[in-house]
């Protein structure tokens, strides 16, 4: 039996139902509260007020005034809205809270190992090895005849 490029979209199709089911639902679910909880542990949900912020503001100033102007007066940082304001105030607070220094408690749970040598060890002793400048001075002995080796 062939198989025709129709077949193989219907395989494909078929091979996705699976996201149909709860458990896919859950996996869903799962996945996206993974992604929203590392999105707010990095600050990605300051990024995005800010960027709410900076569109309501394009879009009031750009009521009065030209659009390019808008944007100009948006983008400064000499005229914030409210919500610039708060957010502002938020990530100091934020910076604030996470630069005051910490007290060390002690772990009681996992108590601190203390390390008790071997009671026997030996003490090794290596040989000498004596070198000398004047055996380095002499040629090495010159090899046996071959003949006597035949």
């Amino acid at each position: 039996m062939t198989h025709f490029p129709e077949d193989r979209r219907r395989l494909d199709l078929d091979a996705f139902s699976v996201a149909r089911e709860p458990v896919g639902v859950f996996s869903a679910v799962a996945r996206g509260t993974l992604i929203a909880a590392l999105c707010v542990s990095i600050g990605a949900h300051w990024a995005v007020l800010q960027s709410v912020a900076w569109a309501t503001m394009i879009v009031d100033y750009s009521q009065r005034v030209p659009l390019s102007t808008a944007v100009a007066q948006t983008l400064s940082g000499k005229h914030p809205c409210n919500l610039c304001k708060g957010i502002a105030q938020a990530q100091h607070d934020q910076r604030k809270a996470a630069a005051l220094p910490t007290t060390l408690k002690p772990d009681l749970i996992c108590p601190a190992r203390t390390t008790v040598p071997a009671a026997g060890w030996v003490e090794l002793r290596f040989g000498s090895l004596q070198v000398s400048a004047s055996l380095l001075a002499h040629s090495p002995p010159t090899p046996p005849p071959r003949s006597e080796l035949a």
